[in-house]
């Protein structure tokens, strides 16, 4: 097994596949899928591709995948909370496999309850003995499938506003999926990169700019509706109690979304040919995509 891919059914993991195959079709990949999960599109994608049921986030999965396979290298795009697991499981089966993760910007959150989390798994994964490349992207997006822009675009375009709580002036700088497959591919090709590397947009904006630009874009209003941060906390905290993970907003992103989100690429830039698309020419792919698919 030279190459296992986990997280090939998310929207960062499709745009991966489709690259995979574009640079090399006959390549043959494995990916870890869930039972549940529906791999329809990459079967017709890339007929060599393998699959293994299990759960990223379970020993037992990592224990039958490592008695039976050596991966040459893992490729681990579901979540950066897997990895303790995985890399106990790599102890036990005394296995060092190159690890290329998919991690996330908040690991600079100054909420400590949010990035406490990722900052001790990151440290675990620093000492992990074999190579390994980290990549943090900020805010992804992409097509329908992302849970950011995707909602804020469908929102505006069928109700002519977006609650904005607090101010409006933060910074976000976010980053399209398939600038993050590009990386991906990148640092797997070039298995001397190692160490952990922040991704995001080639744009810097604030919440108000980024409506503006989503209000050009699907030439709807898209007006700013001011809220009380308290009132957004309190509303989403009780929500997420009624609603639990179908809650349409959680406690966390209010609060993060107080928070500047833009962090410097030059690090990637330099090592990884980081080039990512400006904000713009991403969003306009997004409303294209989505006005094809019927969605607005």
């Amino acid at each position: 097994m030279e190459l296992l891919i986990t997280g090939a059914t998310g929207l960062t993991g499709n745009f991966f596949i489709e690259r995979l195959t574009q640079n090399y079709p006959d390549l043959s990949a494995n990916c870890l899928v869930r039972p549940t999960s529906d791999y329809s599109y990459l079967k017709n994608l890339n007929p060599n591709l393998q699959y293994l049921t299990g759960d990223s986030s379970t020993k037992e999965t990592w224990q039958a995948i490592l008695s039976k396979h050596y991966p040459k290298t893992i490729i681990h795009i579901a979540s950066i909370r897997h990895i303790p697991i995985i890399l106990e499981s790599l102890e036990t089966a005394k296995k060092t496999p190159r690890l290329i993760v998919v991690g996330t910007t908040g690991v600079y959150s100054q909420f400590n309850q949010y990035s406490a989390i990722y900052r001790e798994i990151e440290s675990q994964l620093a000492g992990y003995p074999g190579s390994h490349c980290l990549v943090r992207p900020t805010m992804i997006y992409g097509s329908h499938r992302d849970k950011n822009l995707h909602k804020l675009i469908k929102f505006c375009h069928r109700y002519g506003f977006f609650p904005v709580f607090g101010s409006g002036n933060n910074l976000v700088q976010p980053i399209h999926a398939d600038d993050i497959a590009k990386t991906l591919l990148y640092a797997w090709q070039n298995p001397n990169i190692q160490g952990a590397y922040d991704i995001s947009g080639e744009s810097i904006v604030n919440f108000r700019e980024l409506l503006a630009l989503v209000e050009k874009l699907i030439d709807k209003p898209a007006r700013p509706l001011f809220l009380p941060l308290n009132f957004g906390i309190l509303s989403a905290t009780i929500l997420e109690k009624i609603l639990k993970k179908r809650s349409p907003i959680r406690k966390e992103q209010i609060l993060r979304l107080q928070e500047d989100k833009a962090y410097p690429h030059d690090a990637a830039k330099r090592d990884l040919q980081f080039s990512p698309r400006s904000l713009e020419v991403g969003l306009k792919e997004e409303v294209e995509l989505m006005r094809s698919q019927g969605i607005i």
